[in-house]
């Protein structure tokens, strides 16, 4: 599919695939959603109200994966080669400075999801996470979503070159993220 019919397919879909998109990456998406509404594809007033919705849909998964599985947590933690003091430590951290531990975590996007995580496993109030997350997120996506709509004015202007040098640099990146994660952490030291 060539970029033309790709931005056909996404102005007759776009704020459909944007929300179910959000959810999964929310800050990817954002750039990449203001890069769209800079070049009339998708209207910016229907995309940044999904882009924080899809964003905290996806913060609200996080939660509930730690909220219902503690048992669980702790094998995860022990797969990745972290000791379960240290998961149990942080997830006590997390409890204890849930609006900090929240806003650092929607902040940095680095420990983002296990601070999500965390929160659920620490039964922070639910009430308390959606506000904190509400209040990290609409600066954060708008942002993002501004970031993007001054790059995609620039950038969709200067060729399809260009463009399919970006999607081709996203395919890179993400099949590395994938072969990054895949591979399994090593969990003792090599016997010499």
């Amino acid at each position: 599919m060539s970029l033309a019919g790709l931005a056909l397919f996404v102005a007759k879909y776009g704020l459909i695939l944007l929300l179910p998109l959000a959810v999964v990456e929310g800050p990817i998406i954002s750039v990449l959603a203001g890069a769209l509404a800079a070049n009339g594809v998708v209207p910016w007033y229907g995309a940044l109200p999904l882009l924080i919705l899809g964003d905290l849909i996806g913060d609200l998964l996080y939660y509930a994966i730690g909220r219902l599985s503690d048992s669980r947590l702790h094998r995860l933690a022990l797969r990745l080669g972290v000791p379960v003091d240290r998961a149990e430590a942080f997830t006590a951290r997390v409890a204890m400075r849930s609006t900090h531990m929240l806003l650092i975590g929607k902040w940095t996007h680095a420990i983002g999801a296990l601070v999500l995580i965390a929160a659920g496993a620490a039964r922070v109030d639910l009430a308390r996470f959606m506000v904190v997350n509400l209040l990290a997120t609409v600066p954060k996506s708008t942002a993002l979503f501004f970031a993007g709509s001054y790059a995609g004015a620039h950038l969709m202007t200067s060729g399809n070159r260009l463009g399919l040098g970006a999607v081709a640099l996203l395919g890179v990146g993400l099949v590395a993220a994938y072969l990054a994660l895949r591979r399994p952490m090593q969990t003792e030291p090599p016997q010499a």
